[in-house]
């Protein structure tokens, strides 16, 4: 017993005539009388009898019509509850994004995200990248944002965003200032700041100087990137940052940058992964589109 054979029931008490009842539900005649017949086979019981043309219940019939009618009732209430989520007109949506992301690029997709679908609420968690990995992986986020050089763990799907160049960031009154290009050495000089334990930036950075066979100076270590920003504009420090991440402050004169040495144009990748067994939801993939079509690599400093 489906609700569309209770359907066609409670619309043959009203109508009486299996052709309207076709044409309601925009079906063919022997499709209804099938599902007529049908019924009746799950129930062990004749519901329908013919009577001079027209289509009656019997008295098992109008026994059913009642339930039948509050069953098809709540499953066009059940189906509009839903529609506002499938319309994203309500929904939950979790986002987890490393710091780097979080601060650089997530607040105005999000924003705008936000914008278009006022029923929506989204939940932003910002965290070192392993820690947004982890929770990708544990399925506890329906989508996250991360740096990476890397492969994507086993069971997640990543999709590139940007590629785009880690740099030397400094003050205009730094040292660094009057010069066009680095050396490893220099910057083993310098004081240092190291980006928090779990960061994507310091694994980076502390591969970058066993690879170079320099020590970084970490004289401050540092969980927020802005923090480390406004801490380098002061002058005396200096560290390594996503370039599309100082536009603002190269334009406005309060940083500079230069190549990580002997390494120009080396790229990272700046990633929107999602598990590739968590179950597909409207809100999910409209997000998803909507992130890849508002994106919009920013050009250099």
């Amino acid at each position: 017993m489906n609700l569309l054979k209770l359907q066609i029931l409670v619309l043959i008490e009203r109508l009486k005539k299996v052709t309207d009842v076709a044409k309601e539900l925009d079906m063919k005649q022997p499709t209804v009388t099938f599902h007529m017949k049908s019924l009746e086979e799950d129930l062990g019981v004749a519901l329908f009898e013919a009577k001079r043309g027209r289509i009656w219940l019997t008295e098992a019939g109008k026994a059913l019509h009642p339930y039948a009618v509050k069953m098809t009732a709540m499953a066009l209430e059940a189906r509009k509850a839903v529609q506002d989520y499938a319309d994203l007109n309500k929904g939950h949506l979790q986002i987890a994004a490393d710091s780097l992301m979080g601060s650089i690029h997530l607040p105005r997709i999000v924003n705008r995200f936000c914008r278009e679908y006022p029923g929506i609420q989204v939940e932003l968690t910002v965290q070192p990248s392993r820690v947004v990995q982890e929770l990708m992986y544990h399925q506890e986020a329906d989508v996250a944002f991360y740096y990476a050089q890397d492969g994507p763990s086993k069971g997640i799907t990543e999709e590139v965003l940007l590629d785009e160049e880690l740099v030397v960031i400094f003050s205009p009154n730094h040292p660094f200032a009057s010069l066009k290009s680095l050396t490893d050495q220099l910057i083993a000089q310098q004081f240092f700041i190291q980006h928090a334990e779990g960061s994507f930036m310091r694994d980076f950075a502390r591969s970058y100087a066993i690879k170079s066979g320099i020590h970084l100076w970490e004289r401050m270590i540092i969980n927020s990137p802005e923090a480390v920003k406004h801490t380098v504009e002061d002058g005396d420090f200096i560290s390594l940052f996503p370039l599309s991440g100082i536009r603002d402050e190269v334009a406005g004169g309060k940083l500079m940058y230069l190549p990580v040495p002997e390494k120009p144009g080396k790229t990272v990748k700046a990633c929107m992964a999602y598990h590739a067994d968590q179950p597909s939801s409207p809100l999910r993939e409209q997000f998803k589109q909507f992130a890849k079509q508002t994106w919009i690599a920013p050009e250099n400093p």
